[in-house]
């Protein structure tokens, strides 16, 4: 069971797949885009390019009238003639480009692999190939169909519509005619872009949907990269250990400063220092409970720090205060007293 790959991807996994260039992609959507771009954009540099040809075409039947036409001069008014209708074309060409593009970072999420440009020989395996073909036939065969329906029911709702105008089209000038048609067309491939769009939309649905299969992650998978993100609990639990044995070290050079320390016998030391010239309040520099205690009381005995009994007190202060934080407001009458008996016990002046 715990092999089974039944969880979500994590964050971890989906960063890892981007990195090896495991993208979303769907050809749906970008064909999708592609044709909604060249419908919308068509309106606009077709009859350009119509007008253009024509001229050529003009042009050409003109050159061919007039005698001088000829077989050194025909491939240079080939030649002018394309170049006069390429602008269009090349304008809508771009335009085509530059969509595709924007749309296929924006599947990906501006993700770029160069490694994916390099040739993957497996894919040349044929065993490989022909067990995919089931899976990808059927697939293929089922959008197709569905396409196939959808345009025709467009192209039965066209004929239905425009079925008077359409018979009506003999009778009607070149220009009139040609009209009719382009606003009958305009409107069947806007009802087509919008077709195309909704199958986009399903595809790249469904593409993320097996992207998101294919890198689910078994319970086992999600431990191990815990376990690696994290660090090995053993090595972890190292590093705490040495944390603590330094600050006990820096703790215990600052005993030998402090003015005195408050102790409940054998369990529990608090030394605090104060300073009237350079402190508001005194400060806890130091605190420990059974070993550290005692170690602590060897300290202060070491370098004649008086040590005052105060079982209570010495409790409070070590749950309350940290190290290096000053005595809480509360503190201040019971370290205030404790403060002039140190300071008479050795002989100094009080604050």
């Amino acid at each position: 069971m715990a092999s089974e790959q039944t969880e979500k991807p994590t964050p971890q996994r989906l960063k890892k797949a981007r990195e090896e260039g495991q993208f979303l992609s769907s050809r749906g959507a970008l064909s999708a885009v592609q044709f909604l771009v060249f419908v919308s954009m068509s309106a606009s540099l077709l009859p350009d390019f119509a007008t253009r040809l024509g001229q050529a075409i003009a042009r050409l039947y003109q050159t061919s009238l007039t005698g001088e036409l000829s077989i050194l001069t025909f491939p240079v008014l080939l030649r002018s003639l394309f170049l006069q209708t390429l602008p269009p074309l090349l304008t809508l060409g771009a335009i085509l480009f530059g969509a595709t593009l924007a749309a296929q970072l924006a599947v990906t999420r501006l993700g770029f692999n160069l490694n994916k440009l390099a040739p993957d020989f497996k894919r040349l395996n044929p065993l490989s190939r022909l067990k995919d073909l089931p899976s990808q036939n059927l697939k293929a065969v089922g959008e197709a169909l569905v396409l196939v329906v959808a345009l025709g029911l467009f192209l039965r709702s066209f004929v239905a519509d425009h079925a008077e105008m359409l018979l009506r089209l003999p009778l009607e000038s070149a220009r009139a005619a040609a009209a009719q048609v382009t606003d009958a067309v305009d409107s069947l491939l806007w009802k087509a872009a919008i077709l195309f769009v909704l199958f986009g939309a399903f595809d790249l649905f469904q593409n993320y949907r097996r992207q998101m299969k294919g890198m689910k992650m078994s319970k086992q998978e999600i431990k191990e990269e815990h376990k690696h993100s994290d660090g090995d609990p053993h090595v972890k639990q190292r590093i705490r250990r040495l944390r603590r044995e330094l600050l006990r070290r820096r703790m215990m050079q600052q005993v030998p400063q402090a003015t005195a320390v408050i102790v409940n016998p054998t369990h529990f030391a608090v030394a605090i220092r104060f300073d009237s010239e350079t402190m508001a309040s005194p400060v806890v520099v130091a605190k420990g409970k059974n070993w550290l205690a005692l170690r602590i009381r060897q300290v202060a005995i070491e370098n004649q720090v008086p040590i005052v009994e105060n079982p209570p007190l010495a409790r409070a202060i070590y749950s309350a205060v940290e190290v290096g934080s000053a005595i809480s407001p509360e503190f201040y009458k019971a370290i205030a007293e404790i403060l002039a008996y140190v300071y008479r016990l050795m002989g100094r002046k009080l604050p």
